[in-house]
């Protein structure tokens, strides 16, 4: 089995997850695409795990460490989860954002 090609497949997985969590936002103004944007960062985060367990079993490294991939495997089961949440609607800074700030002093 070629290590260094699950390596780079493990490395492309996390980075279009990474690259999906910071778009976010900006897909969460389409509904649908919201849904397709958590479903590939869900899907990328067990892969990407699925793909450490393997280096892990057979003995090689992730970024030149053997204890890394543990917490790695465990980050991405958290982050896989917390991608299928759904807050959109719900106010959770409670309070005023600086767009209704800006809304509030054109009226004025």
């Amino acid at each position: 089995m070629n290590l260094e090609l699950i390596e780079t497949m493990t490395n492309l997985s996390c980075g279009l997850a990474v690259f999906c969590f910071t778009i976010i936002a900006t897909a969460s103004r389409n509904a649908k695409l919201e849904v397709l944007v958590q479903q590939i960062i869900s899907f990328c985060c067990v892969f990407s795990a699925f793909l450490l367990t393997i280096i892990a079993m057979n003995g090689g490294t992730f970024w030149s460490s053997e204890n890394l991939i543990p917490p790695l495997i465990a980050l991405n089961l958290i982050i896989m989860v917390a991608a299928r949440i759904n807050l959109k609607g719900k106010q959770i800074s409670q309070g005023m954002n600086p767009h209704q700030i800006g809304r509030l002093n054109q009226e004025e």
